[in-house]
């Protein structure tokens, strides 16, 4: 039955009586669950999508798919911030709604009309994130996807998507949804494209199991299973060829096969690479469809597709090549490839001659698409990239400049395409955090105003200054950040170290406050907080310190370090000596504090081992080891429980143990997260001891140590804790933010 526009109005009319009436926090599940879809039909979605009140309390699951991608011109603001955190709403009461869409604000430096709800457990004080431009996050697929293109089915856009739990999904764009899912594949799918067949759009499939099928799109059909691969297959492409269309494809085995939808075998098979072949694609050289193919040779291959003739080849990566793409732009042909050399570069398709190499990922390239179509003109012709790093960035092809870098992934991104979302250019995104990302295109170039790290944020730490407590902060962007931690202003910036900081601690030497830092190139550094200056680098590691605890030791401060060389060192900061090496870790010490247990001053460290040690400060020997993970410890904390210290351990193996500092009793086995837990902090809240853990499940969680109960926040890419009284600090990978814990679990 047709919905009639004036009769949804009514019935939106009496929803907002009732809920004016009953207030929002109480209002009935229906309103919370429907009046987005009446409003809808009604024209007053956007008018809705101002009341802040509705949304913290709307059903978070149909209120997005009512909204859509966001891209609809009308929608307020407000509405789009939503749509960036609606997938890490399910489960959440009204409250930590309201905290989450608050906390997103901060972190897009927005600010929102909302107040803590007196019931709220946390609420954000402040965050200093890199922006990113607006995206929508689509969930459905169960495990990592490696695969996204774009297309069109009626007019209307599409993704296509592909990832290791063997689906096929096509997504609507324009509302965010799933349409179908085609299944038939028996192993992880590596990659998708589109293309058009007798007017029909159809899918090209390939993956794990040796096969390529090709799909309608429209209706979901498999039309068309190509097998001849000796092994995975890892790349695919389809496009016309001499009058016909035809789908190339390029694997494990070595091999580059063409094959001609009206045959069931490949027409030719292409061989010369040395190594896997890990992508292939088509594209127009001097008016002729021709083929580019790269992969663990380090090479990349132009050949003609119609004969099977190599063309020539291009040499230049220091690694593997991943990705490669062909472009026309200003009338010249370009390849654009990427790899695990970390390098975007630019060829000339026509003679092979190297162009550019953009330079800026920090981990593997992994994809590329080109901008420049119908659909994304405005943008120009922009090659897009992304990687390991978890990030897209997006390049001008002539100037070589990044017009701008995208972060929200939280695990490396896998593939990348264009289209284009009610004309507005988006990028596709697919990656090993399970989702899919559309990102609004506009934006692109707009400068970060905001003063903040470059890159990922790695450790966080707090302290009171004369008073003044104090934020620190440290990344891979080589810097050291001081904040004022009350409102997060900046107050300096540290610099100094050649390359990434994971560590920070505090300590104060003949009255003077300073810092203690570590980071890669075994370098341990001593700062002068109030000057910013450097005092000293305290050498002795052998390889990367990846933890800094200080303490206080017979009235002498000193410094605690962990190292990568499987040692945990001890420090006179008063003197700048190292005083004490303590080996016994079997591989890397990845974590260390320091604590006072019956007799006296301790350290406790953690490492790749699996085990917890804790040693003697002024002995220098092993008090106790404490064995139970099963996988990598990443942190170890110390509070008192009880009046008891009690350490606090943080595992690959994705729980947080408690033992008796003492006696080196194992306690308690704390288990919510669903994945390894890479930071944790313990102090107390409101007069109760608490451990703070993050994760690689996307959750900040909360755990009361005296009941065991705990408290979930959903907070991606974190890789540092630090409480402060009753502020939690945490380090991501897009910047550091602060909460205040208003109640503990």
């Amino acid at each position: 039955m047709e919905e009639d526009p004036d009769v949804e109005t009514a019935i939106v009319e009496r929803l907002l009586a009732l809920a004016q009436a009953d207030g929002w926090e109480r209002v009935n599940p229906y309103t919370a669950h429907y009046l987005a879809a009446h409003a809808r039909v009604a024209g007053r979605l956007p008018e809705l999508g101002t009341d802040l009140g509705y949304i913290v309390v709307a059903e978070p699951d149909s209120l997005a798919a009512t909204l859509g991608t966001g891209f609809d011109r009308d929608l307020p603001e407000a509405t789009r911030l939503y749509l960036r955190c609606a997938h890490a709403m399910r489960g959440l009461s009204m409250d930590e709604r309201a905290a989450v869409l608050s906390l997103t604000a901060a972190q897009q430096g927005r600010t929102l009309d909302l107040a803590a709800p007196g019931t709220a457990p946390w609420w954000p004080r402040w965050a200093r994130y890199r922006s990113t431009p607006y995206h929508r996050v689509l969930e459905g697929h169960t495990g990592g996807v490696r695969a996204v293109a774009a297309a069109e089915v009626d007019g209307r856009p599409v993704a296509v998507t592909g990832g290791v739990d063997r689906a096929v999904r096509v997504w609507d764009l324009s509302v965010g949804s799933t349409l179908r899912i085609l299944e038939g594949h028996t192993g992880a799918v590596q990659t998708v494209a589109t293309g058009d067949v007798d007017g029909r759009t159809v899918a090209v499939s390939g993956g794990d199991d040796g096969t390529v099928r090709v799909w309608d799109v429209t209706t979901g059909r498999l039309l068309r299973t190509l097998t001849g691969h000796t092994g995975w297959v890892a790349s695919a492409d389809i496009g016309p060829v001499a009058g016909r269309t035809v789908v190339v494809s390029a694997g494990s085995d070595r091999t580059v096969r063409v094959w001609d939808l009206r045959e069931d075998n490949a027409v030719r098979v292409l061989e010369g690479h040395t190594g896997g072949v890990r992508t292939v694609a088509l594209g127009i050289v001097g008016g002729r469809t021709v083929l580019v193919s790269g992969g663990a040779d380090r090479t990349l291959r132009m050949w003609d597709p119609a004969d099977g003739t190599p063309l020539r080849v291009l040499t230049g990566h220091t690694g593997w090549v991943l990705s490669a793409r062909l472009a026309t732009v200003q009338g010249r042909a370009l390849v654009v490839s990427t790899g695990d050399d970390w390098e975007v570069r630019f060829w000339d398709a026509a003679d092979g001659t190297p162009l550019r190499v953009l330079e800026g990922h920090t981990g593997w390239g992994r994809c590329v698409a080109v901008a420049g179509t119908a659909h994304t003109a405005s943008l120009g012709h922009a090659v897009l990239s992304a990687g390991a790093d978890r990030t897209v960035r997006m390049w001008d092809t002539e100037s070589g400049d990044c017009l701008q870098v995208m972060g929200g992934h939280t695990a490396g991104v896998r593939s990348v395409a264009v289209s284009a979302v009610d004309g507005w250019p988006v990028a596709l995104t697919a990656a090993d955090d399970a989702t899919i990302r559309v990102w609004d295109l506009r934006g692109a170039g707009e400068a970060d105003s905001r003063e903040v790290h470059g890159q990922w944020v790695l450790a966080v730490s707090a302290c009171d200054v004369e008073d003044r407590p104090v934020a620190v902060s440290a990344g891979t962007d080589r810097t050291v950040r001081v904040w004022d931690l009350t409102d997060g202003s900046p107050l300096g910036v540290l610099r100094g170290h050649s390359g990434w900081v994971g560590s920070a601690a505090h300590s104060v030497v003949n009255g003077r406050h300073v810092v203690v830092t570590g980071g890669a190139h075994a370098e341990v550094r001593l700062w002068d907080l109030a000057a910013g200056t450097c005092l000293r680098v305290l050498e002795g590691h052998s390889s990367s310190v990846l933890a800094v605890e200080t303490g206080v030791a017979h009235g002498r401060p000193y410094a605690a370090t962990a190292g990568n060389d499987s040692t945990v060192r001890l420090w006179d900061l008063t003197e700048g000596r190292m005083v004490k090496v303590m080996t016994g870790h079997t591989g890397g010490a990845r974590t260390v504090t320091t604590a006072v247990a019956g007799n006296g001053p301790v350290a406790v460290s953690g490492g790749t081992d699996g085990t917890v040690r804790v040693w003697d400060v002024d002995s220098g020997e092993l008090v106790h080891l404490l064995a139970g993970h099963d996988g990598w410890v990443r942190e170890v904390a110390v509070v008192d429980v009880a009046g008891r210290p009690v350490v606090v351990s943080a595992s690959d193996d994705g729980t947080v143990r408690t033992w008796d500092l003492d006696d080196g009793a194992a306690l308690r086995v704390l288990r919510g997260h669903t994945g390894a837990v890479l930071a944790a902090a313990a102090g107390a809240v409101g007069g109760r001891p608490v451990a703070a853990t993050a994760g690689n499940d996307g959750t900040v969680r909360i755990w009361d140590l005296t009941e065991g109960r705990h408290l979930r926040i959903p907070l991606n890419g974190c890789y540092g804790l630090a409480l402060h009284h009753s502020a939690l600090l945490v380090a991501t990978h897009l910047g550091v933010c602060v909460l205040d814990l208003l109640a503990p679990p």
